[in-house]
């Protein structure tokens, strides 16, 4: 095979040859991820199943994903926090309650709960 330079050379036949080849690669095309807010919506739901299930040490590892990703959803702060409270872990409530503060633009709620619970 000859050295090939762009512009000089070109084989439309050989070049179809290759695209079609890789057009029909079967399992070695990722597909299209979703965007990360529908992975987040995903997760947020999972999380409340199992909270509803009972099963809140999984919920909460899903809250957690959540905030890895998107660091300021209240929500997710929101349900971590009802989690440890129901646990009556009020220093896991505590913490979730100082990161929601700092990460959460609105945070009065979360204001407001961390005085209650420290008082």
């Amino acid at each position: 095979m000859s050295e090939r330079k762009v512009g000089e050379n070109f084989d439309s036949d050989e070049a179809n040859d290759i695209f079609d080849k890789l057009k029909n690669v079967e399992g070695k095309i990722k597909p299209k991820r979703k965007g990360k807010f529908d992975n987040i919506a995903h997760l947020m739901q999972e999380a409340k199943g199992l909270e509803n299930e009972g099963n809140l040490d999984e919920a909460i590892k899903l809250y957690k994903e959540v905030l890895l990703v998107l660091q300021d959803s209240s929500k997710a702060y929101e349900a971590l926090v009802n989690i440890y409270q129901k646990q009556g872990d009020a220093d896991g409530e505590r913490d979730i309650l100082k990161k929601a503060i700092s990460n959460c633009s609105k945070n009065d709620d979360f204001k407001n709960r961390l005085k209650e619970l420290n008082e």
